[in-house]
């Protein structure tokens, strides 16, 4: 866990209270931690985002997986090379077309993809200590609801843009 600061407001500063900046403060302090402990199972976040995506689609193509979660072909291709060096992946010949590579997780990227989602878990938990379960999926309703109405698209991943 990270150490808190005791800082003291400054009088008339109105960005503690803003939404964007409340926003863009648990936004930056979460994906700083979460790439801190899911990097302790040798990941980073779009890795780790890329398995979660195989696993829920095993047999699509890496084209189709990327366009799903925002990732550029470029950006796609990287990911998917390490994660196949790393052993966590393979490609296969589509079963209806051969020119396509499908993606599946080997056993090896089970077992890490367990692994890290139980990291996962556990930053959510420490990020909603002292919420309501009632307040997280309240929360969670609204946040979903802005990334809706701002167009981001559901499971994009900012740090697979870059």
């Amino acid at each position: 866990m990270m150490a808190k600061t005791d800082r003291r407001r400054v009088a008339g500063d109105r960005a503690p209270s803003s939404i964007g900046f409340l926003l863009s403060q648990v936004g930056t302090y979460a994906a700083r931690r979460f790439a801190q402990r899911i990097g302790e199972v040798d990941l980073h976040p779009p890795l780790f985002r890329v398995l979660n995506v195989v696993d829920a689609a095993e047999g699509q193509s890496q084209q189709a997986i990327g366009e799903a979660i925002g990732a550029p072909a470029s950006r796609m291709v990287a990911i998917v090379d390490e994660l196949e060096q790393r052993g966590l992946v393979e490609r296969r010949p589509h079963p209806s077309d051969r020119r396509i590579r499908a993606l599946y997780l080997t056993l090896e990227g089970r077992k890490l993809l367990a692994r890290g989602r139980r990291i996962a878990t556990d930053h959510e938990e420490e990020l909603m200590r002292g919420m309501s379960e009632a307040d997280r999926k309240r929360l969670t309703a609204l946040l979903q609801r802005v990334v809706e109405e701002q167009g981001m698209g559901p499971g994009v991943h900012p740090g697979l843009s870059e």
